[in-house]
């Protein structure tokens, strides 16, 4: 007997996509509405890239009561990506802000968690930081060998301060524990 908790729906499919990073911009703008939405067959794409076309691409649902108002906003919402014209009141190039300095790397993770670990540090001391390389796969599927490591920078005026700060959590203090063991 089912528990009366968990009502199992047949979800229904809204709108079909030919990329995963398609519909999860898709699926947040309808959960920013209120509306629960899953994206089926997103890691099939991973695996069997080519095929998916041929299987229907990636899929977004919803409860079959959202269906018809998940489909109006999907079809009347705004371009991810627009081409900006000059009727549509560009600066003048001398009110255009410096282009901001580049990004400095002070870490490499082999986990996306650890590097967010890293990165919710830095912020808890003031420094402004972000983690690239979150969403490749950590490990070759063939060989187990590292893919990528999820970098983790800061602008180059925190450097210095961000290094001394993950060098100090790397540091073993009294007994071989970790500077974040003994506070």
């Amino acid at each position: 007997m089912l528990n009366p908790e968990y009502e199992l729906t047949q979800l229904v499919t809204v709108e079909t996509f030919s990329s995963p990073w398609e519909a999860q911009l898709a699926r947040a703008a309808l959960e920013a509405e209120g509306i629960d939405a899953v994206i089926a067959d997103e890691h099939f794409l991973h695996l069997y890239g080519a095929l998916t076309g041929t299987l229907g691409g990636v899929r977004l649902q919803v409860r079959p009561e959202d269906a018809a108002r998940a489909a109006d906003l999907l079809r009347n919402r705004r371009p991810f990506l627009y081409v900006v014209k000059e009727e549509d009141g560009l600066p003048a190039l001398d009110e255009l802000e410096e282009e901001p300095e580049a990004l400095v790397t002070v870490g490499r993770f082999y986990t996306p968690w650890e590097a967010h670990l890293a990165r919710t540090l830095l912020e808890s001391e003031g420094i402004d930081a972000c983690v690239h390389e979150e969403r490749f796969p950590g490990v070759s599927l063939l060989t187990g060998a590292p893919t990528a490591l999820s970098r983790v920078e800061v602008y180059p005026e925190d450097v210095e301060r961000a290094l001394e700060i993950l060098a100090a959590v790397e540091e073993p203090g009294p007994e071989g524990l970790t500077q974040t063991d003994t506070d």
